[in-house]
């Protein structure tokens, strides 16, 4: 069994709300940091761990800070073509992954991070190795998935992406997080649910939620 972690992140961000370059990258550099501390669980699996981004031409447009926290280990998938990130935060990982479906394809599970957030515990991650199955959190305020953090057999992931239309996305202002809850439900595809990711997720500089 092939478990393949994608830690996506965006270092060259369109969004006016985000943070300053600064801050982002901090942002990075403590929640990579956090992932990390877990890497002896990590290393008693089968795990490819990847650093995605579609923002960049190269590794070396990423902040050396960044590539400080790393283990030597980790690899990198990045591509400079954000064409939906701007429209859609949801319909530009979709394309990131589309990017990465033939290396997607390659393992059986599919883990997707995003290490802006900072990992409270490794209790979600670690629930899912301990178990492998398709594993998710829901939304407290509104019934679909947290796309935080999820645990995903890589062939629904694979039928998802190839199957959503991103433009429609865009046109009516769909999130990723209710559009794969549906498309995960509809297809009657078995998961399980845990109570909370347990980490923070910073919205905006002033702004923070613990999940």
């Amino acid at each position: 069994m092939k478990i393949l972690i994608c830690l996506n992140i965006c270092i060259l961000s369109t969004n006016s709300l985000s943070n300053s370059q600064n801050e982002r990258i901090q942002q990075y550099v403590n929640g990579l940091s956090a992932f990390f501390n877990y890497k002896k669980i990590l290393d008693k699996y089968d795990i490819d761990i990847y650093i995605t981004d579609n923002t960049i031409d190269n590794i070396n447009d990423i902040p050396i800070q960044i590539l400080n926290v790393l283990p030597k280990n980790v690899k990198f998938s990045v591509f400079n073509n954000n064409i939906y990130g701007c429209y859609n935060k949801g319909a530009g990982l979709i394309q990131t992954w589309l990017y990465n479906k033939e290396l997607i394809s390659q393992y059986d599970w599919f883990i997707h991070f995003e290490p802006r957030q900072l990992l409270k515990s490794f209790n979600f991650i670690e629930n899912f190795l301990k178990n492998p199955r398709n594993l998710f959190t829901i939304n407290v305020n509104i019934k679909h998935f947290n796309t935080g953090l999820f645990c995903l057999e890589s062939k629904h992931l694979i039928n998802y992406i190839s199957n959503t239309d991103l433009r429609h996305m865009i046109n009516n202002s769909i999130s990723i997080e209710c559009d794969l809850y549906n498309n995960i439900n509809n297809k009657g595809i078995n998961y399980d649910v845990l109570d909370k990711m347990d980490l923070i997720w910073f919205a905006t500089k002033d702004l923070k939620y613990e999940w």
